[in-house]
C-alpha cells in the first residue's frame, strides 16, 4: 500500500517518541525497530495528526523552506513518509483534511 497524498496520516500510538535536541528516535515495541530521525523528520512526525495529508504537509514545509524546490521537498518527503508507512509507524486516518 501506497501513501495517499489527500488522505490524512496518524502516527501508530503504540510508537515510542523520544525527542532529542537535534532529532528523535522512534521505537516500535512489538518489533523492536529503533529508528532515527533528523529534526526535518521530528518535525513531520509531530504534524501528522490524523488531520493533515501528505499534499498539505508538503505545502506547509515549502512555506517554510521556500529556498528548497518543491520537488525535491515532494520526492524527499514522499520517500520518508513511505518508508513510515511500510514499516507500520504511520497510516492513514478517517479524519476528512481541508483543502490547502
Amino acid at each position: 500500500m501506497n501513501i495517499k497524498n489527500d488522505k490524512p496520516l496518524h502516527v501508530n500510538p503504540d510508537i515510542v517518541f523520544r525527542e532529542e535536541e537535534e532529532g528523535a528516535f522512534l521505537f516500535h515495541p512489538e518489533t523492536g525497530e529503533l529508528k532515527c530521525l533528523n529534526s526535518m523528520g521530528r518535525i513531520i512526525w509531530s504534524m501528522c495528526d490524523g488531520q493533515i495529508s501528505a499534499d498539505l504537509l508538503e505545502e506547509k514545509i515549502s512555506n517554510k523552506y521556500p529556498s528548497v524546490p518543491r520537488d525535491e521537498i515532494h520526492n524527499d518527503l514522499i520517500t520518508f513518509l513511505e518508508e513510515l508507512f511500510a514499516i507500520g509507524y504511520i497510516g492513514h486516518s478517517t479524519a476528512v483534511v481541508p483543502p490547502a
